[in-house]
């Protein structure tokens, strides 16, 4: 059991109990954590009417095929969206649990929003922000070059820095907060190095080597150069690197004040690899600490706190029915039930895995 000296600071005692649930949270059933979402909503909710917005479908489709990139956001869906909403999002976003946060219109269509149109509009955005049409996600390093483990991946793009783009990934993280409260998934496959740090927890070499392999296999080999015979004597011969990481996007960054002028030694080799490893992981912590402060503006902090970065995954994404294209994908989701079917109109490396969830 933990105990808190109340005589402490504010910040303080907020500290401590905010590792003690983090300790503990892992022991709570899913059941219970559901259930006190479920009552920390219904006393967090804002959005008493619906609002509509409209969607004109055929001007992102005519965009999409242009092969330019919407940096400003005003032709695709996400940026329609954007724009109507505004910074106001969270008097929309924050609905009881199972309500949708807006109607949708699209304008020279006849659809009526009866739930099915607000989830076309979803997926579809989500289609947008995993390609090249919105400057927020690249393809990880993994998945362009076809090697490692979560091939299908896409990253945050470390070059979007620029005021704007900072406001579309809060508002991104609004978009998060909206899925969980409204169980309407956003379709997203981001790896298990973003949900670490939109959770805040601290990722790790594995996490990084899902995302960039060939870059692990690199600092991997050169830590262990000593174990094949080579010492400071042939080091001079293998490489000419200096101290700079190269990111996700292709761009080059210093791991270490004046690093473009400090070579890359044997004896130095290590502190190398350890820096490349912090920066990789931290690449993009600017446009994750937006995103976060977006997804806070929906979610109250407590509920990020109850979960692990599993669960958020789970919660802001949805495991109904996802396929999985061998090896790409290895790895272990909690609270569900698996049912593995070969298909004959899969090709031989595909398995279809259906999810239940209890």
């Amino acid at each position: 059991l933990y105990s808190v000296d109340i005589s402490r600071s504010a910040n303080q005692v907020y500290n401590v109990l905010k590792e003690a649930i983090n300790k503990v949270t892992q022991y709570i059933f899913w059941e219970s954590k559901r259930e006190f979402f479920q009552k920390t909503f219904e006393l967090d909710t804002t959005n008493t009417s619906d609002v509509g917005i409209n969607i004109y479908r055929l001007v992102a489709h005519e965009f999409s095929q242009t092969g330019k990139v919407d940096t400003s956001a005003k032709k695709t869906i996400f940026g329609q969206i954007y724009h109507q909403l505004g910074d106001n999002y969270p008097d929309f976003f924050k609905t009881e649990m199972d309500n949708k946060s807006f109607d949708v219109k699209f304008i020279g269509e006849g659809a009526v929003d009866g739930g099915g149109v607000f989830r076309e509009t979803i997926a579809q955005l989500c289609e947008e922000l995993q390609s090249h049409v919105l400057p927020l996600f690249i393809k990880t390093p993994n998945n362009k070059n076809n090697v490692g483990n979560y091939r299908e991946k896409w990253t945050i793009n470390p070059a979007a820095t620029s005021h704007l783009h900072l406001k579309f990934f809060e508002f991104l993280g609004g978009l998060m907060g909206q899925a969980i409260r409204s169980r309407n998934y956003l379709e997203l496959s981001l790896p298990n190095l973003f949900w670490k740090l939109l959770k805040g927890q601290e990722p790790n070499s594995q996490d990084l080597e899902e995302v960039d392999r060939l870059q692990m296999k690199h600092l991997d080999d050169l830590v262990a150069m000593d174990q094949k015979g080579i010492d400071n004597f042939d080091w001079v011969s293998i490489t000419e690197e200096k101290f700079v990481a190269i990111l996700s996007d292709g761009s080059e960054k210093e791991i270490k004040q004046g690093g473009r002028e400090i070579h890359l030694s044997f004896s130095n080799r290590k502190e190398y690899a350890e820096l490349v490893i912090k920066t990789r992981i931290h690449e993009a912590q600017l446009q994750i600490n937006h995103i976060r402060k977006g997804f806070l503006r929906v979610v109250p902090e407590c509920i990020l706190e109850m979960v692990n970065h599993e669960e958020l995954e789970r919660m802001v994404c949805g495991l109904s029915l996802i396929h999985i294209s061998e090896p790409t994908r290895q790895a272990e989701i909690s609270y569900a039930v698996f049912c593995l079917k070969k298909k004959k109109q899969h090709s031989p490396n595909t398995v279809s895995v259906q999810i239940q969830i209890n």
